[in-house]
């Protein structure tokens, strides 16, 4: 209870003060390449990340969970298992995913959403499920989805949030979805 306490009062703290959850993780150890972008909600193993290596160009979709570790062993056997997580450069790894201790992902890899990453994911691999294995590669993935966008409407940064859509542009964007796709930088 008294742990639970103080570790709502030092996110609640960090939260207050505006806390670089990034920085201290890489003060711990974690080890991040250029372009690194994790949206809200992740959770990268704070205790252990000084064994999780992330590369370059890599995205962590909302409320992905990165673990060093395994506690399951701790009442039976005295000791916590830990292992190494790679994720190498050109990654995203898709909303409520959970990437588990011992593993390696490749480069140029599409982990889908809410999968569970419990082996090895190979270069070039699409990937989804859970257990997440090889559904595809994303050269082909992604070639479908360049066609895709020749039939569907793009839009500029002027339509995002970065830039301050206004209420105009977002109805105009929900009516030339009429399928209810679209693309934007």
């Amino acid at each position: 209870m008294l742990n639970s306490l103080k570790a709502l009062l030092r996110r609640l703290l960090g939260r207050i003060l505006r806390v670089d959850r990034l920085a201290t993780l890489k003060r711990r150890g974690l080890s991040v390449g250029e372009n690194f972008y994790m949206q809200d909600g992740c959770v990268i193993d704070a205790w252990h990340c000084c064994h999780i290596r992330i590369g370059n160009d890599v995205t962590l979709g909302p409320n992905v969970t990165l673990l060093a570790h395994d506690a399951s062993t701790k009442r039976a056997l005295g000791f916590v298992r830990i292992a190494k997580v790679t994720i190498g450069d050109r990654v995203f790894i898709g909303a409520g995913s959970i990437v588990l201790p011992g593993v390696s992902i490749g480069n140029d890899v599409v982990i889908g959403a809410g999968s569970v990453v419990t082996q090895d994911i190979a270069d070039g691999a699409l990937a989804a499920g859970n257990p997440a294995r090889a559904i595809g590669i994303t050269a082909e993935y992604f070639a479908r989805k360049r066609d895709e966008m020749s039939g569907v409407p793009c839009f500029g940064e002027e339509y995002t949030l970065r830039v301050g859509i206004d209420a105009k542009r977002m109805m105009e964007m929900n009516e030339r979805m009429k399928d209810g796709v679209g693309y934007i930088v």
